[in-house]
């Protein structure tokens, strides 16, 4: 038999010359107009810029999580405080990005410098306590000039933006242009003018009221921002990527969730293995993330459903993302809260024991003070190491005291110790707590401490599972395009359901006893996953209801092919509509779809001279393709390329009831508009 050979592969283009590209120093925003709706919309798509962007916001976030366990009010505060800052900063420039930028070396010169400042923030953010005795002016100044650094360069953006405006004549963008541009030029010299505040010679005060103007003015440049957009239409997101950039973030932050439960693995089961308990309340964090990825994205908008309603939407997505920090980081602490709790359940019930029915003495109640001490694996740890020299002294100490557990000694818990085992037991109890990472003080009531951390823990983390719920709920009725049918009233009314099991179980912490029951019970997060399915469950029901009825109604019907059809498709354009008689099929495969080939300059253009930099493309109408079913077999065929149309005429941005026609960064769009 001949031996099979293999015959080389030659690329078609190898005996081509290629044209290289080359990032122009600076694109004209105006290029990114959309003809038809008249408002900017430079790409339908998040570039891998924007994306390598959103990495250093969830770093920030990530770094600050690390070095901050909510542990009082005052951490709290920080924690919300913190996030409010890096978040507003990171809306303000995807408000940018998503309508004027191009590929340029002058927007990465900008993103580079944007970087920068969330370098800051993460300087900032180890040591951020405002309001507190713990707080750094130092810091504070830095977390100053790292806001006034990135409100010149939003301030500087929309400057150049103005530039190319009056360039291009058009007179009525001046003043929305001007307006913005004020508003930040406004916002930096307030946040300039807070430097003073935190000089050095200033002691750090918990009454210092300062610490608010950072809040108010990023919440004024927030307003101002949307209502400019909102008066000024050709400013708005209607054909922006704006969906898709809060989508994205979203994801990464519920992802940033995802690396907090790996350390809440290596907390609670690092050294001493797999435990049932753990691993149980582990795989409920888990349901909790997946849960809210499928309710948020199963009901994502897929385009255009109203410019003052896509601006709230954006706008919601602050508390939506603060929910979702807080209820992932409620959750990891609510299992380490129980972990604890049945550490300590154990070491309380040994404790009893020795001490009250078998009533040791000397050696042999030291001995089984080690041996239970031994058992948690205290040495093992870094954060629980600095106890174990004063544990065993206090161990020593208890078996050497004369009948501290003598026959005449009674007890049941605690609050029946000696003094020195209950200090021996407090103690322990601080080491436990500090080797999940919980900062503890020694010799201090360790246990009102760890039961009022315990406390906030709770109340967090039903309010922040409150307050997601609530923007789910928010967010069903903005993004509805359509008549109400039985899938809307399933989901507000399953939205509605959980809520008020949310604010019962929230309010039951006012009776700290109950509270303190149910923190040591393994019931919170299994209740959490079940009230979120629930939704789901509902929602899955609710849709096949109501896309029964609607086939059966005679109405044109929109969407089928995923989701609930809230919106049109990603270009805003209407999904195509069925009849009464094909939607009866929900999914038809059978659709015509378009078929384009790569856009190729013609050789006498194709050096051409662009005053922007970059190669000057001609444009090419694809409308008249013939379209390819790709239901029917056969092979593919291109459609031939037509004759190149002049210069100068608008590019077919290629729609059709499909979808869109992606916009590459580096295609050219005409001169302006």
């Amino acid at each position: 038999m001949a031996p099979f050979l293999r015959r080389k592969a030659v690329h078609q283009d190898r005996s081509k010359r290629r044209i290289h590209t080359i990032v122009p120093w600076i694109q004209n925003p105006l290029q990114g107009v959309d003809k038809e709706h008249l408002v900017f919309a430079p790409r339908h798509e998040a570039s891998t810029l924007e994306l390598f962007f959103d990495l250093f916001f969830v770093a920030n976030l990530a770094t600050f999580t690390a070095y901050h366990a909510i542990v009082d009010h005052s951490s709290l505060f920080a924690y919300v405080g913190f996030f409010a800052i890096i978040w507003v900063t990171w809306f303000h420039t995807v408000l940018y990005d998503v309508r004027f930028e191009n590929d340029s070396i002058y927007s990465r010169a900008c993103k580079t410098v944007i970087m920068i400042t969330f370098v800051g923030f993460a300087l900032v953010g180890s040591s951020f306590a405002p309001g507190t005795d713990k707080g750094d002016n130092t810091d504070f100044r830095i977390l100053c000039y790292t806001l006034v650094m990135s409100r010149v360069l939003f301030a500087i953006q929309y400057i150049v933006v103005g530039i190319f405006v009056g360039l291009a004549r058009r007179n009525d963008l001046f003043l929305p242009i001007f307006l913005n541009t004020l508003v930040y030029v406004v916002a930096a010299g307030v946040y300039a003018g807070m430097i003073t505040a935190f000089g050095r010679d200033k002691p750090v005060t918990s009454d210092n009221g300062i610490y608010s103007v950072w809040w108010i003015v990023m919440l004024l440049e927030t307003v101002a921002t949307i209502t400019i957009s909102s008066f000024w239409r050709m400013l708005s997101f209607k054909k922006t990527h704006l969906v898709e950039r809060m989508g994205l973030l979203t994801l990464i932050v519920i992802g940033e969730g995802a690396i907090g439960v790996t350390k809440t693995i290596s907390r609670m089961m690092g050294k001493s293995g797999l435990d049932p308990e753990g691993s149980a309340l582990v795989l409920c964090i888990v349901l909790i993330l997946i849960g809210t990825w499928m309710i948020y994205f199963d009901n994502h908008p897929h385009g255009h459903f109203g410019t003052i309603r896509q601006q709230i939407w954006s706008c919601l997505h602050f508390p939506i993302h603060l929910a979702i920090v807080g209820l992932v980081e409620g959750a990891q602490q609510v299992a380490l809260a129980r972990y604890v709790a049945s550490g300590i359940g154990k070491l309380e019930k040994s404790f009893v024991q020795y001490c009250f029915k078998d009533h040791l003495d000397g050696e042999d109640l030291t001995d089984k003070l080690f041996k239970s001490i031994d058992y948690l694996q205290l040495d093992k740890k870094l954060q629980s190491l600095i106890f174990v020299d004063e544990i065993q002294q206090e161990a020593y100490v208890v078996g050497n005291t004369t009948g501290i557990c003598g026959s005449d000694v009674v007890g049941k818990g605690i609050d029946d110790f000696p003094d020195a085992l209950l200090h021996l037991y407090a103690d322990t109890v601080a080491a436990m707590y500090s080797a999940l990472g919980l900062s503890v003080p020694l010799n201090q009531d360790v246990l009102s401490i760890m039961f009022e951390s315990w406390k906030l823990v709770y109340r967090y983390f039903w309010a922040a599972y409150l307050l997601l719920m609530v923007c789910f709920l928010v967010v069903m009725i903005l993004i509805r395009t359509t008549k109400v049918d039985v899938f809307e009233y399933t989901a507000l009314l399953n939205r509605g359901t959980v809520i008020f099991v949310a604010v019962v179980v929230l309010a039951l912490s006012a009776n700290e006893n109950l509270m303190y029951t149910i923190i040591e019970t393994p019931l919170i997060l299994p209740l959490a996953v079940i009230l979120m399915y629930l939704i789901i469950i509902s929602d899955r029901f609710g849709s096949w209801i109501a896309n029964r009825r609607n086939k059966k109604s005679g109405d044109e019907l929109v969407g089928g092919s995923h989701g609930h059809g809230h919106g049109g498709d990603h270009s805003g354009h209407p999904q195509s509509s069925h009849s009464p008689e094909s939607g009866h099929q929900e999914d038809d495969k059978h659709s015509a779809v378009s078929s384009s080939i790569p856009l190729q300059p013609h050789p006498e253009h194709r050096n051409s001279y662009n005053p922007l930099g970059g190669t000057m493309m001609p444009t090419y109408d694809y409308s008249d393709a013939p379209a390819y079913n790709y239901a029917t077999p056969g092979p593919v065929v291109a459609p031939p390329q037509p004759a190149p149309q002049p210069l100068g005429f608008p590019l077919s941005t290629g729609y059709h009831s499909g979808g869109y026609v992606q916009v590459q960064n580096t295609q050219y769009h005409g001169n302006g508009y």
